[in-house]
């Protein structure tokens, strides 16, 4: 064993343990410590353990040099594995090219998609021969390396893949999640720290070991370098420098005794941004002025700074490349990235990023090539990367106008990618010329679009109508609308003021644009939903054929839809476009997509349809980073549970995304849980309770109130009014959304309308009321559509028609049995049973043992998909897939696919 392994015994009995149970499922593994602890050392006996038990190991290491070239290090990783690139399905295929530089995708693959490729690659390797992927410095990777390997991290539950990841203690960007293994790396004791002292110096005098021992903390690369930088370490400005600043030193202090050649060689290695031996002679050979051979570098060798692997010079620990760098001038170090970017010829990116580094000054031409480079970027799916070097491409412009407007397309990017820091840091370096309107402009767009959905602040509505104005008198219409889309959304999510909501669509009409223009649209539902519901939903049905290319609209479009309650377009359209967003990798905006799209399937009775969604819109939205949406999701779970009687689980729900939306006052949400709150409690015979919940989204001074939002709300608080002796405010309710309806209204509001006002009444009157709420209109929603049936059999049997009710108490029966509502499936039967006809107890379903994400890979096996297919639709691994499919097949009690098409038959209510 190595001795800077000394006193590792049980460190190394873990990562034996994981490589050892590799074949029964993948895991991941993190190592922290401070420079030197041993986690290189720990790593490379995995590494040899692994290969010993014929695991293929792929490993990667972060250099801080590389860090700005997006992929480099998983390039690295999976050069093995690319001759089996060619068995991923083509969009996967493409986008790992691109990432690599090996395909242009002028496609903009996006980072998922290059992240499911990856685990798809190695995921195909494993049947051959387990995988353990090392990840060493993981705080030096490149940023687009780093979150794939997070990707691949949280999906390794049944592939025969482990992960190591080691990086420094302290790094801002810690790996994992809560559920991760850890191990944090501390100091040798005092037994083994004097040993392995002892072991690699055993000359040194009582005092030197002691000052050694107690300065080195335990630390084994400390004792093994700092008795080979002796003079250095007993100089007396040594005493304070902290441990890593020491080790360099230790390093460093080794280059006095080298020829200059060794020393100028090391240098250029040092800011070199790869490892090619060729390269970095060659660059030498340009700042020294004279032929160099490999030869040269003997010196560094003998007195281990670096090592030399076939065509690669690698340092032997990065300490020694930071020491390097820190001995050099600012001279030296500009002189060498000059050879460097003259040295490289077929990598345009790193030529100019060493072009950068040696020029002092503006340079426009080079400014220009950055901007070329972060549009690269930005295809190959690393629109981090593309802020980085559009950051750099600013202070190498020639004006002051060309460095703002290079400063402000990289704060687009950062509001886009939610980088609250980094954005306003960009916009601080921005020069606010007053003249320059339209910056100021695009200054407060990215301010507005970095802050999450649902923030309440009517204020900020003048201030966005204001912007659009400025921005349609400088010519930029397209910004203009987007502002005005944004202020009415505001308008939506909070209480604004009918004055307010009257300037947004006022303003909107001065743009310019196109009726058919999507933003337009929008803002006609989110400023006035139930007086414009019917026009919107004519201009949306209107739209025969929408861009797909642009998933963003599909979203406009589609939540536009569920705004007006006319959920059986939204259904339809959201449906569509994730699975647009599906195929171009588009996650985080995925997670918005599917919690509408999932809304709007339990509107059009798709209830497990909706679970589903739920469930996949959460873990997305986690993953993403989107905490609204996950309380969004968490909302709609609670729901669907409620509706199907597990009140508990829908009470816990319900809690767990109170305590999500605390900090964020979205009261559209508030209005969307009180009403998961109270259909729930309905369900439960709980009709006081469902009053008091649902009277808080009718209430202006409650927090659970959102102007526009609450008539989704119509039907629950009347019945729950109508039950608890409430009618009066049950009709103040209904005439208020009468008045403030158009007199043609969307097909949903009606039939909820008609619910209400036969509930209220009077006898002569209700049966008509009944009667039209279950028109043809109806029959898109067949939730409401089977409660009509019972309120309305309830009222036959009421009269004394206990004939003419058992029809009505039968169909409401049976759909609520097919939607699984089992609540009212129960009290439908108490009502057969009073009007004399008896009902069998519904019967369970095999589907219904299924969690969602079973359920769903069920259901796409039926239709035809292969194990592959489905993983790439799921964002899963092909044996991930495989592993439910077997776990569905055992709780099922089938062999083989041919079974699950009757299991899965009727999981989904019938909505044609």
């Amino acid at each position: 064993m190595p001795l800077v392994l000394q006193g590792r015994q049980q460190d190394i009995a873990l990562i034996d343990h994981m490589i050892e149970r590799i074949d029964q499922g993948g895991s991941t593994l993190v190592i922290s410590g401070e420079p030197g602890i041993g986690k290189t050392a720990l790593l490379d006996i995995a590494k040899r353990r692994a290969r010993e038990r014929g695991v293929s190991v792929l490993a990667m290491t972060g250099v801080l040099a590389e860090v700005h070239l997006p992929f480099a290090a998983l390039e690295q990783a999976l050069r093995p594995l690319m001759k089996r690139a060619d068995s991923l399905v083509p969009r996967q295929r493409s986008a790992l090219l691109a990432a690599f530089g090996m395909h242009d995708d002028v496609g903009a693959p996006d980072f998922f998609l290059v992240a499911l490729a990856t685990l798809s690659l190695l995921a195909e390797s494993t049947p051959r021969r387990p995988i353990l992927l090392v990840a060493d410095d993981a705080q030096w990777l490149d940023e687009a390396t780093y979150d794939v390997l997070a990707f691949i991290s949280r999906r390794l539950g049944s592939d025969a893949i482990a992960l190591l990841v080691a990086m420094r203690d302290g790094s801002n960007r810690p790996f994992g999640d809560a559920s991760t293994l850890r191990l944090n790396l501390s100091g040798l004791n005092d037994i083994d720290a004097e040993y392995l002292l002892q072991s690699h110096a055993p000359g040194l005098s009582a005092d030197l070991r002691s000052r050694f021992l107690k300065e080195a903390a335990g630390n084994p690369l400390a004792l093994l370098e700092l008795p080979n930088g002796e003079q250095a370490t007993e100089a007396q400005d040594t005493l304070w420098l902290p441990l890593t600043e020491r080790l360099e030193r230790a390093f460093s202090t080794r280059l006095s005794d080298l020829p200059n050649t060794a020393r100028t060689l090391l240098f250029v290695a040092a800011e070199n941004d790869g490892t090619s031996l060729h390269e970095i002679l060659r660059a030498g050979e340009a700042v020294l002025g004279e032929p160099v051979g490999i030869d040269a570098l003997a010196p560094a060798i003998a007195v281990k700074l670096i090592q030399i692997d076939k065509t690669e010079l690698r340092f032997r620990h990065p300490l020694v490349r930071s020491a390097m760098h820190q001995a050099a001038d600012l001279g030296t170090r500009q002189r060498i990235h000059a050879a460097l970017a003259s040295s490289i010829r077929d990598q345009l990116d790193r030529q100019l990023w060493h072009r950068a580094a040696a020029t002092i000054g503006p340079d426009e031409e080079l400014a220009g090539e950055h901007d070329n480079m972060a549009a690269r970027a930005v295809r190959r799916g690393a629109v981090a990367m593309a802020i980085e070097v559009l950051e750099k491409a600013a202070r190498l412009s020639g004006t002051a106008r060309a460095r703002s407007n290079r400063l402000l397309k990289a704060a687009e990017l950062a509001a886009e990618l939610g980088q609250a820091e980094t954005l306003e840091r960009l916009l601080r370096q921005v020069d606010t010329d007053e003249l320059d309107k339209l910056a100021l402009v695009r200054i407060g767009w990215c301010r507005e679009i970095s802050k999450p959905p649902g923030i309440e602040d009517p204020s900020k509505v003048s201030a966005l109508i204001a912007f659009a104005s400025e921005a349609r008198a400088g010519g930029a219409k397209d910004l203009a609308i987007n502002l005005l889309w944004r202020a009415a959304q505001r308008c939506w999510w909070s209480d604004a003021s009918d004055e307010l909501r009257a300037r947004v669509l006022v303003a909107a009409s001065r743009v310019g644009m196109p009726e058919a223009d999507p933003r337009l649209i929008a803002i006609s539902a989110y400023i006035e939903p139930l007086r414009r519901g019917s026009d919107v939903y004519d201009k949306l049905q209107a739209l025969s054929s929408i861009d797909d290319s642009n998933p963003g609209i599909a979203r406009v479009l589609g939540a536009t839809a569920n705004v007006i309650g006319a959920f059986d377009f939204g259904a339809r359209l959201l449906c569509e476009f994730s699975a647009t967003l599906r195929t171009q990798g588009r996650l985080g905006e995925l997670a918005r997509v599917l919690f509408a799209q999932g809304w709007a399937e339990m509107e059009v009775g798709n209830w497990t349809g909706a679970m589903s969604d739920a469930e996949e819109s959460a873990s997305l939205a986690e993953e993403t980073g989107g905490t609204l949406w996950i309380a969004a999701a968490i909302i709609l779970k609670a729901k669907l549970t409620g509706m199907r009687g597990n009140l508990d689980q829908s009470d816990a729900y319900a809690a767990q995304a109170e305590r999500l939306l605390l900090p964020t006052g979205a009261s559209f949400l508030r209005v969307l849980l009180q009403i998961a709150r109270g259909v729930s409690a309905i369900g439960a015979g709980q009709h006081w309770q469902a009053y008091e919940q649902l009277r808080r989204v009718f209430l202006p001074d409650d927090p659970a109130f959102s102007a526009g939002l609450e008539f989704f709300a119509l039907a629950d608080f009347v019945e729950a009014a109508a039950f608890t002796g409430n009618a009066e405010a049950a009709h103040r309710v209904i005439d208020d959304v009468e008045s403030l309806s158009a007199p043609v209204r969307v097909p949903w509001l009606d039939t909820m309308l008609y619910y209400g006002k036969a509930l209220l009444a009077d006898p002569a009157d209700a049966e008509q009321l009944f009667i039209k709420g279950l028109g043809p209109a109806a029959k898109k929603w067949p939730f409401l559509r089977a409660r009509l049936l019972l309120a309305y059999g309830a009222w036959l049997r009421r009269q004394r028609r206990s004939a003419d009710a058992r029809a009505p108490l039968r169909a409401g029966r049976d759909t609520f049995d097919a939607l699984g509502a089992a609540p009212w499936s129960a009290r439908a039967r108490e009502e057969l049973r009073a009007s004399g006809e008896s009902s069998r107890r519904r019967a369970e379903r095999a589907w219904e043992a299924l969690s969602p994400q079973e359920l769903h890979i069920a259901q796409l096996a039926v239709q035809g998909l292969s194990n592959k297919e489905i993983g790439a639709r799921l964002y899963l691994s092909h044996r991930t897939v495989g592993y439910h499919l077997h776990r569905i097949f055992s709780k099922a009690g089938i062999t083989s696919r041919s079974g699950l098409a009757p299991i899965v038959a009727g999981a989904s209510y019938p909505t044609n």
